[in-house]
């Protein structure tokens, strides 16, 4: 195979429009750029072109977009490929953001796709994120939807004054705000029956939490010498 990524990005998402292509072709090119995806470049007349050339670099880079829809940082997408407890964290967070609803800031969802979605994020002995490729749960991808520098979880962040005590955690985990996470962490813990639905997020934001005290010793002993 030999696609141009414009021409994939077609064929896999239905981005119709010159705008709506750019936009995803930007956020593709980013995970070009960091190494995730593997493409080959060929000199154009104005500029480079940049094609992807194996079913794994096509699986790969449409993943990879899927689960920007939730992670706007591309380093954070390629650390759900390589590295499996932040790949078991991501799955908790998307987990906690589609479970039982049918939209999502404006954004429709497929409900039988986003428990496949969370149930194959969350199978890492089994579903390999370079070779099969992850149930869309989106009627149309939230990139095109809400634009091209929107994430999802940067749109619930605008929505603050109406989050939940599900919500309020991932917004104080996804900022590294430790103490409000553990705040919301205790609280959860007080409801019968809720710890164990939170058990990945909780114990992600109890090891963030743990890293940000240690820091901060070393810096205080640093400080003192």
């Amino acid at each position: 195979m030999r696609y141009k990524i414009p021409e994939l990005l077609r064929n896999m998402f239905n981005a119709s429009s010159a705008e709506q292509s750019k936009a995803l072709k930007d956020k593709a090119m980013s995970f070009v750029r960091n190494g995730l995806v593997q493409a080959e470049a060929e000199q154009g007349i104005h500029r480079k072109q940049w094609f992807i050339t194996s079913s794994t670099g096509e699986v790969t880079l449409y993943n990879a977009l899927l689960l920007n829809a939730f992670f706007p940082d591309p380093k954070r997408v390629k650390f759900i490929f390589d590295d499996v407890r932040v790949r078991q964290e991501s799955a908790e967070i998307v987990r906690s953001l589609v479970l039982d609803r049918q939209s999502l800031v404006g954004v429709t969802l497929l409900s039988p796709k986003s428990h496949l979605l969370i149930e194959k994020l969350f199978d890492v002995g089994e579903f390999d994120l370079r070779e099969s490729k992850l149930p869309n749960p989106f009627h149309v991808l939230p990139q095109i939807a809400l634009g091209s520098n929107i994430g999802l979880l940067q749109a619930l962040l605008t929505q603050s004054a109406s989050l939940d005590s599900r919500d309020s955690l991932l917004s104080a985990y996804l900022r590294q705000d430790w103490d409000e996470a553990m705040k919301h962490c205790s609280q959860i813990k007080k409801l019968a029956g809720q710890e164990e639905s939170y058990r990945e997020l909780i114990d992600a934001v109890e090891r963030g939490y743990q890293e940000a005290q240690e820091f901060d010793q070393l810096i205080d002993i640093f400080k003192n010498q």
